[in-house]
């Protein structure tokens, strides 16, 4: 799929670090004023645009002085009420996908705000391709593998099924081992040892799990099946990487690569 080029005419600033790198693959970055410190891809990003402060503490007064058209949050990353704050008084789209299967409705809504539907249509059907390749793949599945995703330790926090991270997933017929209703739960070196898992997932974000980390979980005595570390990109940031996220899970859900720090490469 190829970028297309639209008249700048536009003052964007996006709050969300995988919206930020999806809004360059739109052919929108002359259009960028603004994002925030934690929006790091395309790494060079930030030297052409201004840094308002993180994704919850951004400078609201700072985001209004740049006089901006369009402004891109979401509702789990931004906090609600300096957002209320920015949509009084800019046009303000905010989104929050559950899943991979929300993603195309949301970058067709990106499309229609910023008047650019063509191209996000685009990558909206080719997820949605991919999408139907995962199911597929499940269907095909004789067993679903239980799988735990930490992305915090001390204590230990993994994804629960209420995230996108664990969605994204289940997609490729992997299944949760915790069952709980919260989202980010805090579970104990004892929880985590008897809670069926058979795939320990290591996240490289927002904490960045070494080997070190994993050996001192085969020391607890916490796994029992395999484990690997992987890329919390990959797995968390929705948008534009979502197509390569799919594709990429339905690899891993083959076979364990036992702390194998994978960086899948997005292309559309």
């Amino acid at each position: 799929m190829t970028s297309s080029r639209i008249p700048s005419r536009r003052r964007i600033v996006s709050l969300v670090p995988s919206l930020t790198e999806t809004l360059v693959h739109l052919g929108l970055r002359s259009e960028l004023v603004a994002c925030t410190s934690f929006c790091v891809d395309p790494p060079d990003l930030h030297r052409d645009v201004t840094i308002v402060g993180g994704t919850k503490d951004f400078d609201v007064e700072k985001i209004l002085a740049l006089h901006p058209t369009h402004i891109i949050a979401n509702q789990e990353e931004n906090t609600r009420e300096p957002i209320g704050a920015l949509a009084s008084r800019v046009a303000t789209l905010v989104s929050f996908p559950k899943g991979p299967a929300d993603v195309p409705a949301m970058l067709r809504d990106m499309g229609r705000f910023l008047d650019c539907l063509d191209v996000a249509e685009q990558l909206s059907q080719a997820i949605e391709a991919q999408l139907v390749l995962c199911r597929q793949t499940v269907d095909a599945l004789e067993h679903r593998v239980k799988f735990l995703y930490l992305i915090w330790r001390e204590p230990y926090m993994v994804a629960g099924c209420d995230t996108y991270i664990s969605r994204l997933l289940e997609c490729a017929g992997w299944e949760n081992a915790y069952q709980g209703a919260e989202r980010y739960p805090t579970l104990s070196s004892a929880e985590i040892a008897t809670s069926g898992v058979d795939e320990i997932l290591l996240s490289s974000e927002p904490f960045p799990f070494r080997n070190r980390h994993a050996q001192k979980l085969r020391d607890e005595g916490v796994c029992h099946g395999t484990m690997s570390k992987i890329d919390g990109k990959t797995c968390s940031w929705f948008g534009w990487r979502t197509l390569a996220a799919l594709e990429f899970i339905r690899e891993l859900r083959g076979g364990s690569r036992n702390l194998d720090f994978i960086r899948p490469v997005p292309s559309v």
